[in-house]
């Protein structure tokens, strides 16, 4: 049975804090939100690349789609044998298993993103 949100959540952005991602050291992460806030929701986050290099190293979720809101800056996001040149506006949705990355080309790249549980990751929550 799937759990249903009874009341809205706000989250007052004096209290997130940015700090240092776990997809490279030139990449600042803000989290707005972890495991369990959201049904099925990993997590969701702010992520400003500040340099041209490629980050992270190419990876890949086996239970996560890994969805991208593309707000400042340019850069060329690798999505298994893809590539698709982004620019603010854009949406990009990552399915699971499949290797990406992504070269900055305009800094900063500033991204909204999100992760969704799928299958074993649901069952690791608790939940079907």
């Amino acid at each position: 049975m799937k759990r249903r949100l009874s009341v809205p959540i706000f989250i007052k952005a004096s209290a997130r804090k940015a700090g240092k991602a776990a997809h490279g050291k030139y990449t600042v992460k803000e989290t707005i939100m972890r495991n369990g806030r959201l049904p099925d929701v990993t997590q969701i986050a702010v992520s400003t690349l500040r340099r041209g290099l490629t980050e992270p190293k190419p990876h890949r979720h086996p239970t996560m789609w890994e969805i991208y809101f593309i707000l400042k800056g340019r850069a060329i996001y690798y999505v298994g044998t893809k590539q698709y040149r982004v620019s603010p506006g854009d949406f990009l949705a990552v399915p699971p298993g499949v290797f990406h990355n992504q070269k900055v080309t305009l800094a900063p790249h500033v991204i909204f993103y999100w992760g969704i549980a799928t299958g074993a990751k649901l069952k690791a929550y608790g939940k079907k």
